[in-house]
């Protein structure tokens, strides 16, 4: 059994406007700190390699702060529950890699990619050592009364219209859909960062006329977006067939992880029932997702066997499997010879 303590975080300080926090969160209940009626808000979340997190927010009112320890390691990163909202939510990735599921799709975004996620679309965030995201929300309101005089059109970029006029038609919001911008430069700082920067300085400082400069701040960000020069966009509708969604996400996961993987635990990282994973799985690839599994452990075995000078026990136990007979038993069930036969036969050495 994993060690309770790592399934809490602890709340080590925090202040702001409406902050009123327990002592220790449940790990999956990472706290928004989003205030009622703001049509705007700005939120940095960092995970330094010591397990510390801080989580800021900027906003028309006052900016808001808390500091907990995560007990953050490459092992074990500490996943957000899935959970929506009921707004438009901006993310920009400022680490080298980063995971999210979005609905029952598993998506991987590099340092600088910005993600567009629709009203109420459940997602759930992997926050790994070092990770730092800057997060965008805007209210319905906010976007439905953007100004529609000439240079400020929103209309001009069919991405955004697209995504942001279905979330305001949407009543019942029931859209799955979202927005990717893979950044195309990672050699260079993009000016969507700096932009994001601008934004909060003028939280920060609040100086007369602030909340024009951030809407004009969000429409630069949005042309950066829309310029084929930074970024290449992608929208992702997942209404059609979220049965193959969720089974390619499935199979993204045991095609990373090559070893011994129950369907539980597929379960458990998607957010979704395991018998209703394993029945999709197997509608779509033919197999259930244990027999799928299984295969690839053993071809991961025999490449081993054939490449490496490894003991047969240290594959075994790479590969997750505690019980050495049933090892064996499933090598020669899929090969018809042992895996020492399967070495003397099939070697390169």
């Amino acid at each position: 059994m994993e060690n309770q303590l790592n399934d809490y975080i602890e709340i080590e300080n925090a202040s702001g406007f409406g902050i009123k926090l327990p002592d220790k969160f449940y790990s999956e209940g990472i706290p928004d700190v989003i205030v009622s009626n703001n049509p705007v808000e700005l939120q940095e979340v960092y995970f330094p390699s010591q397990g510390k997190g801080h989580r800021r927010s900027y906003s028309y009112h006052h900016a808001t702060s808390i500091d907990f320890n995560s007990n953050l390691d490459l092992l074990s990163p500490l996943k957000s529950k899935l959970h929506k909202h009921d707004y438009f939510e901006l993310i920009l990735i400022a680490s080298d890699q980063f995971e999210m599921q979005v609905e029952s799709q598993l998506c991987e975004f590099n340092k600088w990619d910005v993600c567009i996620l629709n009203r109420s679309v459940r997602h759930s965030e992997y926050f790994k050592p070092e990770g730092k995201v800057f997060y965008l929300a805007l209210s319905p309101a906010y976007i439905s009364n953007w100004p529609q005089q000439e240079g400020i059109n929103l209309q001009h970029f069919s991405i955004l219209t697209k995504i942001f006029s279905k979330g305001l038609r949407d009543t019942y919001q029931q859209n799955k859909d979202f927005t990717a911008f893979r950044y195309t430069k990672q050699a260079i700082i993009p000016p969507s960062h700096g932009l994001i920067e601008d934004i909060r300085r003028e939280f920060e400082s609040k100086q007369p006329g602030y909340q024009l400069f951030i809407r004009g701040l969000l429409y630069r960000l949005f042309c950066t977006l829309a310029d084929p020069q930074h970024y290449e966009t992608e929208y992702v509708d997942l209404g059609s067939d979220e049965g193959f969604s969720l089974a390619f996400s499935a199979k993204q996961l045991l095609d990373k992880n090559k070893r011994k993987t129950t369907k539980l635990q597929i379960a458990e990282r998607l957010n979704y029932n395991s018998e209703h994973i394993n029945r999709i799985f197997k509608k779509h690839y033919g197999y259930t997702i244990p027999v799928y599994n299984r295969m690839i452990c053993m071809q991961q075995a025999a490449q081993a066997l054939c490449n490496t000078d490894q003991h047969i026990h240290e594959i075994c136990k790479q590969l997750g499997f505690t019980n050495r007979t049933h090892f064996y038993s499933l090598f020669e069930h899929e090969y018809g010879c042992t895996p020492s036969d399967y070495r003397r036969k099939y070697t390169k050495h």
